[in-house]
């Protein structure tokens, strides 16, 4: 044996005796606790262990035997149940109705226990008691046991085999548990029906607890236990696959589990709840007290109560924010109408597809290429799913729906398939589809669709005057300055930044690049593909600027007295902190602001804001025009600071891709971003939010950021398989991370498929990180094709071995030259991936490839381009375009 495998051996087995010795001694210390200080109360396995004697030969069991007890306990009481519950997670995410069904099973039963943890009875989720069974079934964590005939003679099987005494035979209970005689002939589904009642399972047909005197002593509490624990999760938690793509594969160590399974799992409640708080306020309380889980209900259900009025329910799809933040807006303007508002999620309020009955329900979400949004899902398919076109009788709804044009070929699917499946199922549509387009004017397009809510509720509009008087709006003395509410935009964690580093130098033709490095949020951990959401601040000097307009000193403080979109009532606040954090100084001015700003303005003003609005595509989205560049330029408009605000949007969270691996660094990120400037009308430069905020953050600063998870944008689970990487400009940022993992997986002696990048940038010195990719190509794991579309080299110093054709300017002009390749990494199986922009690279790029495919590969021959290209998407193509 090699020198170093004896090491490595030796140090292996040194570091499992250690384990072992700190877990006896943990057991050891436990027990001696026990001893000093008994507790005759306690009716727990410890103390019969301790006190409970033999009733032939009056022994206790030593210390050593205690010790060894409770190791046994723990690891086999835990591998086995934490099996379980992975599996049956993973089917049940794999079939959403069994989710949806749990859900409802575990919310009735939490609420015929008054809420008190304590007092659920098993027996009320016998649902869930068939989702485990069927999961143990499909894949039971010890997945076999051995017999053997304890007779002289031996036992003759069926089929004539003889076995003799003392010779084991082993059941392998995945084969028992799928005989087709006892489960019928869909034994490879998961259909937790088969253990409900009425259903008779055969004597010895189901064993995944073991056989005879041998069999787990402990699975009626495992039962129990995992019963009840699921109900809580399912209950408390709205879960997903952090990879949709994601199909079972196993890992065995003592027992098998899922191998890299992960989930999401987004408190259903809010960020604070607490099983635990609730848990010792159920054993302190009575079993009469109000349902802590109905209140939260209540409370995710409704911001407000009109009185005495209709009611109305509010269901958003949203990964970002933007949908959840217009969803929002709703239910505080039907709360001052006097309207009984409800707001929910789709997956929390109607995963099942099934709409509320009791009032109309309004529909606000997104399409992300052609998908829905994380927390639309099971809702999404549901209604996929469901063939009963009777279902939905009774239900009236509307649909708001929220895109982008640049996804040209998936523009609004999601909402209009919504919209157009709700009416097939049965539900009454109360006002036609409407559609907004975040390439325009989605503030414009969400205020009309407002208004026909409104109509059609019949609701003047006209509030109530507030007690405190007319004033909806006080500007507050500098003294009055107190401490400015939470802002997070639902982010409450910070992270800190490690490092900053520009990577490029901003020139006349190109921008600035910058790469980030910080350290995530404790507790958090991401996968290469995740995305960083991060709740930026404008620009001071913007801030600084709409300060001294409406001359106002960065300490002053404002209150709001009448309810507002998202501003808190009589909540003061330093207006610095609500310019800086609360509202979008730079977000182009919505269309139907321009008519309101005109009611503050002289004629001349007027007459420039009346050719703002008639050629509002050319004069206010392509050079991004804002309120505060209007009223900076404009001097005969001078609208008050009161409406000012209150026609600025909100401020938003903002998701940049993660360029760097966890096998490097589970807990440190880096962001690599371009920093966007350009000329202003005001004569300054226009600032990008986001990116100004992250380029000026400096090493210990704190920034408040999440982990969120991306559509499936994740390298395949086999890292044999090839993968192509189409990136431009800043999208390059998630593939340094995923050449980055397969590189590291290459030195660790797995085999590693073909991993090909092409890479658009404008010239040479756009390209970032030329030391890593100069690497990676040396070390044979990336071939890199990179483009210049405004340079004709053909090699440069940094990339040595890296060949440029001086021809292809764009990334689909280099595929095309390359298109035999293409053609034989398709046939050898290629995920292929796109980051960049939709205007310049996605669509572009698809039609190229299926062309290639068209004339290179035999299956695709006499198929349309449509059809090629809805196939490649389905299988093979992830994107993940920016604007």
């Amino acid at each position: 044996m090699p020198g170093f495998v004896k090491s490595a051996l030796v140090l292996h087995q040194a570091d499992y005796n250690s384990n072992i010795r700190e877990l006896h001694k943990h057991a050891d210390d436990i027990v001696a606790e026990r001893r000093r200080n008994p507790d005759p109360t306690a009716n727990d396995l410890l103390n019969t262990m301790i006190n409970d004697a033999d009733p032939k030969t009056g022994e206790h069991l030593s210390d050593e035997n205690i010790r060894f007890q409770m190791v046994t306990f723990l690891i086999a009481g835990h591998e086995t149940t934490s099996g379980m519950f992975s599996f049956a997670m993973y089917y049940m995410l794999k079939n959403p109705r069994t989710f949806v069904k749990a859900r409802e099973e575990a919310d009735a039963a939490i609420k015929k226990a008054n809420g008190n943890l304590l007092n659920i009875n098993p027996a009320d989720l016998k649902y869930i008691d068939a989702i485990l069974k069927e999961a143990l079934r499909l894949q039971p964590s010890a997945p076999a046991w051995a017999v053997a005939p304890r007779n002289e003679e031996g036992q003759f099987l069926p089929g004539g085999y003889h076995v003799a005494k003392d010779q084991a035979v082993f059941v392998f209970l995945p084969m028992l548990h799928r005989d087709p005689k006892v489960w019928g002939p869909d034994p490879e589904e998961f259909r937790p029906e088969r253990f409900l009642d009425g259903t008779k399972i055969p004597p010895d047909a189901w064993k995944p607890f073991g056989n005879g005197q041998r069999g787990c002593i402990g699975r009626g509490f495992a039962v129990q236990e995992g019963v009840l624990a699921f109900a809580l999760m399912v209950a408390r938690f709205d879960i997903e696959m952090a990879d949709p793509a994601y199909d079972l594969t196993i890992r065995q160590t003592l027992t098998i589990k899922p191998a890299n399974f992960k989930i999401i799992a987004r408190p259903r409640f809010g960020a604070h709840q607490s099983i635990l708080e609730e848990l010792i306020a159920s054993a302190n309380g009575s079993s009469e007290q109000t349902s802590a889980t109905e209140a939260k209900v209540d409370a995710a259900k409704s911001a407000s109560t009109g009185a005495n009025g209709e009611k109305i329910y509010v269901l958003y799809g949203s990964n970002s924010g933007s949908c959840q933040g217009l969803a929002k807006e709703l239910i505080s303007e039907g709360d001052k109408r006097g309207f009984d508002m409800r707001l929910g999620e789709l997956d929390s309020v109607a995963g099942g597809g099934v709409l509320p009955t009791d009032a109309p329900v309004i529909i606000v979400t997104a399409s992300y290429e052609g998908q829905p949004t994380d927390n639309a899902r099971m809702f999404v398919a549901a209604l996929t799913e469901n063939k009963d076109s009777d279902s939905l009788k009774g239900a009236k709804y509307m649909v708001m729906g929220a895109g982008h044009h640049d996804w040209e070929a998936t523009f609004h699917k999601i909402p209009k398939f919504i919209d157009r499946r709700l009416a097939e199922l049965g539900a009454e549509r109360l006002v036609p589809l409407s559609l907004a387009d975040a390439g325009e004017d989605i503030v414009g397009d969400f205020e009309a669709f407002k208004a026909r809510v409104w109509k059609h509720f019949g609701s003047t509009g006209e509030e109530a005057v507030p007690e405190d008087g007319d004033q909806p709006f006080v500007l507050l003395p500098r003294s009055a300055n107190m401490a400015a509410p939470a802002l997070g935009c639902g982010i409450e964690t910070a992270g800190t930044v490690v490092s900053q580093e520009v990577l490029t130098h901003a020139t006349s033709d190109s921008p600035q690049t910058n790469m980030v490095t910080i350290q995530l949020p404790k507790g958090q951990v991401y996968r290469a593909g995740d995305y960083l959401a991060i709740f930026p601040k404008n620009p001071q000097s913007t801030v600084d600027r709409a300060l001294q307009h409406f001359g106002c000193h960065n300490e002053d403080t404002v209150s709001f007295n009448r309810p507002t979109s998202f501003f808190p009532r009589k909540v003061p606040m330093r207006i610095g902190d609500l310019l800086s954090s609360f509202v979008e100084l730079g977000q182009p001015v919505s269309k139907k602001v321009l008519p309101l700003l005109s009611e503050y303005s002289d004629n001349e003003a007027k007459a420039h804001l009346k050719t703002l609005e008639g050629n509002y595509t050319r004069d206010v989205i392509a050079p991004r025009l804002s309120l505060l560049d209007i009223v900076l330029t404009t001097p005969g408009c001078k609208p008050p600071l009161e409406v000012f605000l209150a026609n600025l949007p909100k401020m938003r969270i903002r998701q940049y891709s993660i360029s760097s691996t966890s096998l490097e660094s589970p807990e440190v990120v880096t962001l690599i971003f371009t920093v966007h400037t350009a000329p202003s009308v005001t004569g300054d430069r226009v600032l990008g939010v986001a990116s100004n905020y992250l380029a000026f953050l400096q090493q210990g600063d704190d920034l408040l950021c999440t982990v969120k998870g991306s559509a499936g944008f994740y390298l395949p689970a086999d890292p044999s398989v090839p993968v192509v990487l189409f990136a431009a400009g800043s999208g390059i940022s998630p593939f340094v991370g995923f050449i980055a993992e397969r590189a590291l997986m290459a030195e660790g002696g797995r085999k590693v498929g073909r991993t090909v990048l092409y890479y658009g940038t404008r010239t040479p010195a756009e390209i970032v990180r030329k030391d890593r990719f100069a690497q990676w190509v040396k070390d044979g794991v990336l071939e890199m094709r990179p483009t210049l579309s405004r340079s004709d080299a053909k090699e440069i110093e940094a990339l040595p071995g890296v060949t440029f054709l001086p021809e292809a300017k764009y990334v689909q002009d280099r595929v095309w030259e390359d298109r035999d390749d293409m053609a034989e990494l398709y046939n050898a199986g290629a995920q292929y991936y796109t980051c960049g922009s939709g205007r310049r690279l996605g669509n572009d790029l698809k039609q190229t490839l299926v062309k290639i495919l068209a004339e290179k590969t035999p299956e695709f021959n006499n198929q349309s381009a449509e059809s090629i290209m809805e196939r490649l998407a389905r299988e093979r193509y992830r994107t993940d375009v920016f604007m």
